[in-house]
């Protein structure tokens, strides 16, 4: 279908929901007006959201990005259901001579989906890893982790492809590797980092426009010593909250919303192989992972990234905050699309891709459009 108009509550560009008219042609949104159309082609009775940006995701229903960077594309096919429209591929500290090839694997599911609309739009890659701190590297391998290098870097760095690089920035070299990729286009995160809040902040004036999942693998938020936390929430500098109940305990979400807002956090999940999946034993890079029914984990108890789905994440949002839907959403679409500097992604807007999801009054997924085509719809 090249033309398709929706009418529903919107979230529009300013963050309000307000009752508009979508007109989509040729896969992009050409016209949105204020009111409701009991003629358009789909008439919703609960949300329409642009769709959900996911930053940071190691794999899905049973696929590692880690060990086969192919099978982007099944994960992509699927993500969906979920409200997910676009997404980066995360892969973890990893044995060093398997970047190369596990990066090529991604560019070319990138190049064989660009002109398909068949499920949620990869966009690139998230390393997360391996200029980690040692102390804070989580399920991580420690024996992979290496110090920032600049000219190694400048060997890899493409920001067509990767988009976002995870790192301490208090190790030596970090700052210049800071300014390198930041340099580059490529977006420069803090995580898995001891940093104090001085070290933090050098990291920001050094180019980190981002913060790898809040609280999780980072120093301590002290009263005397705030460390990263400290930083990433006193600072205008958005992050990453895994709002699964598990990683971050809810009196601490609503503590990061409240310094923050919808405009500071952006909500991943951090989801490794085992989402969508039943309880097993999976594959987190190199790591088995245990995965009961809420969490996932090494077998000493190490939390191992999640089993939570982007709009649960949403959900849990509401849930621990009271924040209102809007924002909920904002942080799930519109967030993310900035910290990307995407344009055309994360806004109902003339002229922006029509990637958007359809919730009901229960804030279920009901249907979801990538390029202007329904790649998902929920069976009655």
């Amino acid at each position: 279908m090249s033309q398709l108009a929706l009418s529903g509550r919107a979230l529009l560009p300013d963050g309000a929901l307000q009752d508009a008219t979508i007109v989509v042609e040729q896969g992009s949104i050409t016209r949105v007006t204020p009111g409701l159309d009991s003629k358009a082609d789909l008439v919703v009775s609960g949300t329409i959201a642009p769709g959900f940006i996911e930053l940071q995701i190691n794999g899905a229903y049973g696929a590692d990005f880690s060990n086969d960077g192919r099978t982007v594309a099944n994960v992509a096919a699927r993500l969906p259901e979920t409200g997910v429209t676009a997404f980066l591929a995360t892969i973890i500290t990893s044995p060093w001579d398997t970047y190369a090839p596990r990066l090529s694997q991604v560019r070319e599911a990138m190049h064989a989906m660009m002109h398909s609309a068949s499920g949620a739009r990869p966009l690139g890659v998230h390393l997360e890893g391996p200029y980690l701190h040692p102390a804070k590297r989580g399920a991580h391998n420690q024996a992979f982790l290496r110090v920032p290098n600049v000219d190694e870097i400048l060997r890899w760095a493409d920001a067509s492809l990767t988009r976002v690089v995870t790192l301490a920035p208090e190790l030596p070299g970090a700052l210049d590797a800071i300014r390198a990729l930041s340099g580059k286009g490529i977006v420069v995160s803090a995580g898995h980092s001891n940093a104090t809040y001085a070290k933090a902040m050098a990291g920001f004036k050094a180019g980190i426009t981002w913060g790898t999942h809040l609280y999780n693998a980072m120093s301590g938020l002290g009263h005397r010593e705030p460390g990263l936390p400290g930083a990433l929430m006193s600072s205008s500098v958005p992050c990453g909250l895994i709002a699964d109940g598990i990683h971050v305990h809810p009196a601490m979400v609503k503590l990061a919303f409240k310094a923050k807002g919808a405009q500071g956090i952006t909500l991943i999940t951090d989801a490794l192989a085992a989402m969508g999946m039943a309880p097993g034993r999976y594959k987190l890079g190199d790591r088995e992972v245990i995965v009961n029914e809420t969490s996932a984990r090494l077998a000493d108890g190490t939390l191992a990234g999640s089993i939570l789905t982007a709009d649960q994440a949403v959900r849990n949002m509401m849930s621990f905050t009271d924040c209102t839907l809007a924002e909920a959403l904002a942080m799930a679409s519109i967030t993310p699309a900035r910290v990307l500097s995407l344009d055309r992604q994360g806004r109902i807007a003339p002229g922006c891709d029509a990637d958007l999801v359809v919730l009901d009054e229960s804030m279920q997924v009901e249907r979801t459009i990538v390029a202007g085509k329904s790649v998902y719809e929920r069976k009655a």
